[in-house]
């Protein structure tokens, strides 16, 4: 019971309102393990906090973090590429994306050397990647009766293919209805592909000879009305007489779809999946994504397949006991701001922890944040328990750092008391890059500055740069509307998404004629 009259001193403005933490504070904290590095081997991982290369202090927690650093800071060197190895001395999962392939690089022997499922995703150089279909996840959920996850999981692909061409543009409007259009025609593709058909450059080839009002209208005529695919059709045919909108909107739907169009050698890796995405959660596993960073053209795809392997562990994990995944995943995302807005990304980072999930989110800045995700960049920011800060330049990053480590109080030469930051923005711009000088703001501590080593100063076991595996390209088997809607059409099949609607396979009603199905569609 509360005492009458009680005072919580502790919360009383004094001259300790707020100070720097010590190195044993961080260390004895409940959150935070010490590992041996030279034993190559550890119970826990999680960020390095304190390290001199032979022991390290990590955050073990499932606590998210936000990484701060300008170009050329050092972020990947002094977190991501000790982190990973970390991660696979403890066994622990990851997903790391890796502009430069330099994480590939200077981790990938120790990883491979602890026996881990190693997945490459090498978008600068196909010839060295593994196979993944961002389509196989929907047809699946689709054609195994949940219809709404597979749709959910359309929305999001198309949402981040559409990104590119909203930051193009003020008006939404043709963006929107590009949207819907490609939506109908994906949902038609995937209800009537085989599995070996199904994949993006069928699908782009499809959408490339069948856009034209006619042709799309043809093509509603064969969903079941009612359906979300035939909602979305009507929605965009409602401008079939203004040829100019509706060509726009086609316009806009190809743009979306152009890298498909004019890279074949990537639709066939985007073709099908050399990997068991049901088998991540269940085995430690390695993901590297490498993407070029001069260039954003492929960048939409790191986000798909983070958003399409989130949405995979959720539903694993909600199938153990526990609602937690087997064996820990982390998301390491560097340069996270550079890849498209992740759909859903504050509800992700909202649920993961409790799902044995965590995010590493390394940033340039503030301003960068807030562009991508606008107002959702504070529900970001304030799930990530963790701050790192190491440099910047941009001023309302460097005040709110500096008001998060609060004030402190000294004495003038009256003896009058006055504060003053604990570190003022023009000191947080002169932390020592060559000692690895490094502010954190660990969960409810005190600000703590520590040195950390180079990635090159680290004792873990040195192994050589594991050896990309060699696949040769698959082929693609085509697509034929022509034959779907015939089929349709004698009845050879039911109309898609008739089940959906009607709770009932439904056939085709024959009208008189007939469409002269050549005629219309150019193949």
């Amino acid at each position: 019971m509360k005492q009458e009259n009680y005072e919580f001193v502790r919360y009383i403005t004094n001259a300790t309102d707020s100070r720097w933490a010590d190195s044993e504070e961080i260390k004895n904290a409940a959150t935070i393990s010490r590992i041996n590095i030279e034993t190559g081997n550890c119970s826990v991982g999680g960020l390095p906090i304190i390290s001199d290369g032979r022991t390290a202090y990590v955050d073990d927690s499932d606590t998210h973090t936000l990484i701060f650093g300008s170009t050329g800071s050092k972020k990947t060197r002094l977190f991501g590429m000790p982190l990973i190895n970390i991660l696979a001395m403890a066994g622990e999962s990851f997903i790391a994306t890796d502009p430069k392939g330099e994480l590939y690089d200077k981790t990938s022997g120790l990883v491979s050397a602890k026996g881990y499922e190693t997945i490459v995703l090498n978008f600068r150089d196909l010839s060295q990647s593994d196979f993944w279909n961002p389509l196989t996840m929907p047809y699946e959920l689709f054609h195994s009766g949940r219809t709404d996850e597979a749709i959910s999981l359309v929305n999001d692909f198309i949402a981040t293919l559409a990104e590119p061409q909203r930051n193009k543009t003020n008006d939404v409007y043709f963006i929107d209805l590009a949207c819907s259009q490609a939506l109908a025609n994906m949902l038609f593709f995937i209800a009537t592909a085989t599995p070996e058909e199904a994949n993006i450059y069928n699908f782009a080839d499809f959408f490339s000879a069948c856009s034209t009002p006619d042709e799309t209208e043809i093509i509603s005529r064969y969903v079941a009305d009612g359906s979300i695919a035939s909602i979305n059709f009507k929605s965009v045919l409602t401008n079939k007489k203004a040829d100019k909108t509706f060509g726009n909107v086609s316009s806009c739907v190809s743009a979306m779809l152009n890298p498909f169009v004019t890279r074949k050698a990537l639709c066939q890796v985007l073709s099908r999946c050399s990997f068991d995405v049901g088998s991540i959660s269940r085995v430690k596993t390695a993901i590297y994504i490498v993407v070029p960073d001069e260039k954003t053209t492929l960048h939409f795809l790191v986000t798909s397949f983070i958003k399409q392997i989130y949405e995979a562990l959720i539903s694993e994990a909600q199938q153990q006991e526990n609602n937690e995944l087997p064996v820990r995943m982390n998301f390491i995302l560097d340069e996270f701001c550079n890849i498209p807005a992740i759909p859903d990304m504050p509800t992700m980072i909202s649920a993961a922890r409790s799902r044995n999930m965590r995010f590493f989110l390394m940033v340039q800045s503030l301003w960068q944040l807030r562009s991508k995700y606008d107002e959702d960049a504070n529900t970001i920011k304030g799930n990530c328990d963790n701050w790192v800060f190491l440099a910047s330049r941009e001023y309302e990053l460097l005040q709110e750092i500096s008001n998060l480590c609060g004030n402190t109080y000294y004495k003038d030469s009256n003896e009058s008391i006055l504060s003053r930051p604990l570190i003022s923005t023009s000191e947080l711009q002169r932390l020592n890059k060559d000692f690895g000088e490094t502010l954190v703001l660990h969960g409810r501590h005190y600000p703590f500055v520590t040195e950390l080593p180079d990635i090159d100063e680290y004792r873990f076991k040195k192994y050589p740069p594991a050896k990309p595996k060699e696949r040769e390209l698959p082929q693609i088997v085509r697509y034929d509307v022509n034959a779907v809607l015939s089929e349709i059409f004698e009845r050879k099949r039911p109309i898609p998404f008739s089940t959906e609607v009607y709770g009932e396979d439904v056939y085709f009603e024959k009208p008189d004629e007939e469409p002269d199905l050549e005629d219309i569609f150019d193949w």
